[in-house]
């Protein structure tokens, strides 16, 4: 993708601020969008599940078209990879929003997670930029890069709100991390672990997977390996 020669202007109040463009927006000089395009931008904004998960379900690709659209059958199935005018994909739009359920979705059905708008900014950026804590885990567990930069060389680290500065360091939740190593708490730690946490340290210098390993939690194990 060509990324336009902007950049972010302002002061630390305006971090991650770019030029006003509407998400889901089409431009009228572009080849015109695949059916529902404009409703899966609007849905994973909204936040809308229901509506996506029917937006992306390609079990309906022999539905007959009775909207009058002229969509071929396999226009049914929304592509969750469609870019509008400033190169926003869906997934950037769930993630700007924290719409945890959305995103899950749209990542399910291979969005591209790593997705740079015209700008370079992918789906961890509007996360991190927009205090999403719980999309930032979401998008780290599955393979998020958090090295990509911007246009202006920013990292997602480098324009997180406060509280996802925590997750995108290791830092968050830290304490319950190492409780739930400890306590065998595998739905706890399969909800908070991340590249960033995986090796956090506890006070008498153990890390998260010496703690679950000395107490034979295997499970918890095989959980966190799979993040060193």
């Amino acid at each position: 993708m060509t990324k336009a020669s902007a950049t972010v202007t302002g002061s630390d109040d305006d971090r991650g601020r770019r030029p006003s463009l509407q998400l889901g927006s089409f431009s009228s000089l572009a080849v015109e969008p695949p059916c529902f395009s404009q409703e899966i931008f609007e849905c994973c904004r909204d936040g809308d599940l229901e509506r996506v998960r029917k937006l992306v379900d390609r079990s309906t690709v022999n539905m007959r078209d009775f909207t009058g659209r002229r969509c071929t059958p396999l226009h049914i199935a929304a592509d969750v990879n469609v870019c509008d005018e400033s190169g926003l994909i869906p997934l950037h739009n769930g993630c700007s929003f924290g719409h945890v359920a959305v995103c899950t979705l749209l990542l399910k059905h291979r969005s591209n997670i790593n997705a740079q708008d015209l700008w370079g900014y992918t789906p961890l950026h509007e996360a991190a930029m927009k205090g999403k804590v719980d999309v930032c885990i979401l998008l780290l567990q599955n393979g998020a890069d958090s090295a990509l930069t911007n246009v202006d060389g920013k990292i997602a680290l480098d324009i997180a709100d406060p509280s996802t500065k925590a997750v995108l360091t290791g830092e968050y939740r830290k304490e319950d991390m190492l409780e739930a190593a400890r306590s065998g708490n595998e739905e706890l730690l399969l909800s908070l672990v991340t590249p960033f946490n995986v090796n956090v340290h506890a006070s008498d210098g153990r890390m998260v997977f010496f703690n679950d390993s000395l107490l034979f939690r295997f499970t918890l194990s095989r959980v966190t390996l799979q993040y060193a």
